[in-house]
């Protein structure tokens, strides 16, 4: 499912509300009722068309709003004041808006009113604030996990120099070495006879990386191979190389990951799915009753509001005094 707090950039997306008066109730959230002045809102100007399908997205929106920000209280007891959320709904103003763009122009461009940019700010605390409690809750890596992420740290931050001559036989692979026991130039005989057309024509050079960026084959020889003697055949799924390191270095343990680095990564790692299934188990879990005539609460694959009719191009208009004029969308 979708992140519940909501990239900025899609608010222009949701542009404005609809209904049949302000005091209709829209949806009711666990015992809760949200009514389309509500949703009104949300919104820049609640005098402009909208369509049912953008109506059902703000609604979803307020929906998603409520049952994290209650979940969040009653599990973590993840609370924010009324202070610090409108803080941080300046600092998405300060982030989102460009120069010389004063606030009131941000929402009007936006289609929307800053009590929605604060519910935006408010779900992006809750989310930050649980992802700090829930890491708590997973499970640390083994032992044994912990030493093979610090093999793999030790393999990634090993580096080889190395230049190959590609050719597509053995027997051309043992040609070369013949010429090179010869006499005959490594470089020359690269950009001569390698079918590698990238390092081919830099005298064979592939540069200086992790033997981990190769195949495996060609990663074991990198690390095998006597500095500044050709080694070889070695065969791959690309043919046969004639391989030269010149350089090889590895990492000091003060360059390994700290076990305590080890499991905090891992942790992080897995954060996003964690918070995703907290998210996704409360969604399902909430008592939620969407008004018929706006369309239905599902939550799968996410928690939205899918438009009751998303054929139906009819939009609505609700004007300051309240009354609803229906118009051909």
């Amino acid at each position: 499912m979708k992140k519940i707090a909501l990239v900025f950039s899609a608010l222009a997306l949701v542009l404005s509300a609809c209904g049949s008066g302000d005091g209709e109730v829209a949806a009711t959230v666990n015992g809760t009722d949200y009514t389309v002045g509500d949703v009104n809102a949300l919104v820049f100007d609640d005098s402009e068309t909208v369509s049912k399908d953008q109506f059902a997205q703000f609604l979803g929106f307020l929906i998603q709003w409520d049952i994290v920000v209650g979940a969040a209280e009653d599990d973590f007891d993840i609370a924010f004041t009324e202070d610090e959320i409108s803080d941080a709904g300046q600092q998405i103003f300060e982030t989102n808006a460009e120069p010389g763009v004063d606030f009131e122009d941000f929402l009007e461009a936006n289609s929307v009113s800053e009590e929605f940019v604060n519910k935006v700010a408010h779900l992006q605390l809750v989310e930050a604030a649980l992802g700090e409690a829930l890491i708590d809750g997973i499970e640390a890596p083994s032992a044994e996990d912990i030493e093979a992420q610090r093999a793999t740290a030790y393999d990634n931050l090993t580096e080889v120099c190395v230049s190959h001559i590609l050719v597509e036989t053995e027997e051309e692979s043992n040609d070369v070495f013949d010429r090179i026991a010869g006499g005959e130039e490594f470089a020359d005989l690269a950009m001569e006879l390698s079918t590698d057309p990238g390092s081919g024509a830099e005298g064979g050079d592939l540069g200086c990386a992790a033997p981990t960026r190769y195949v495996p084959e060609f990663m074991d020889a990198t690390l095998e191979a006597e500095l500044n003697v050709p080694f070889g055949p070695v065969e791959s799924d690309f043919g046969f190389h004639t391989i030269l390191v010149t350089e090889r270095t590895f990492p000091t343990d003060d360059e390994l990951p700290t076990d305590e680095e080890i499991i905090e990564g891992v942790k992080t790692a897995e954060l996003p799915q964690v918070l995703t299934n907290w998210i996704g188990g409360h969604l399902e879990e909430a008592d939620v009753t969407v008004n018929e005539k706006y369309g239905t609460w599902q939550t799968n694959p996410a928690g939205v509001v899918a438009p009751s009719d998303p054929t139906d191009t009819t939009s609505t208009t609700t004007p300051p005094g309240g009354e609803t004029t229906t118009t051909a969308g």
